[in-house]
């Protein structure tokens, strides 16, 4: 009969010790939710900076790659940024032909490898180079690439 008090009493000794884990647990958890709201309230309170950039569509752009071990293409929709002008917007649907020659001519010359993370930004920033002097009434200040497939 001595058996019984002791399995209750180890029952109780085992949920007291759950008990303190959970209330450890939870002291540990709200300590660190303060600390990331100390650490978070000057990240919030910084004012994001307005930029007016408009976008102009070059279109869709299918070219064959330089690859030479086998025949690839890339696929890509090209978007040119600038800072709102309407001279310059005007500028670009008057030399867009001139422009597509320019990108399609610099894209035809990469490689599959060409497009990795840095590749891609080595790529936009030629491109704003090579357009740049065309223009007249403004400059293209970033190169945007959406839908852009290798295969």
């Amino acid at each position: 009969m001595s058996e019984k008090p002791k399995k209750g009493n180890s029952l109780k000794l085992v949920i007291i010790v759950l008990l303190g884990l959970i209330v450890v647990g939870g002291a540990t958890f709200g300590g660190m939710m303060l600390a990331g709201k100390k650490g978070a309230t000057p990240t919030t309170t910084t004012k994001a900076v307005e930029t007016k950039e408009a976008t102009y569509s070059l279109d869709e752009c299918l070219v064959n790659l330089t690859d030479s071990d086998a025949k690839r293409y890339l696929k890509v929709l090209v978007y040119v940024g600038y800072g709102e002008n309407e001279e310059l917007s005007t500028e670009l649907k008057e030399q867009k032909p001139v422009i597509r020659d320019l990108v399609i001519k610099i894209l035809r010359s990469k490689k599959t490898t060409d497009f990795s993370d840095a590749g891609v930004d080595l790529i936009k920033k030629e491109i704003i180079a090579k357009i740049n002097p065309v223009l007249t009434k403004g400059k293209v200040d970033h190169i945007y690439f959406n839908d852009l497939l290798v295969q």
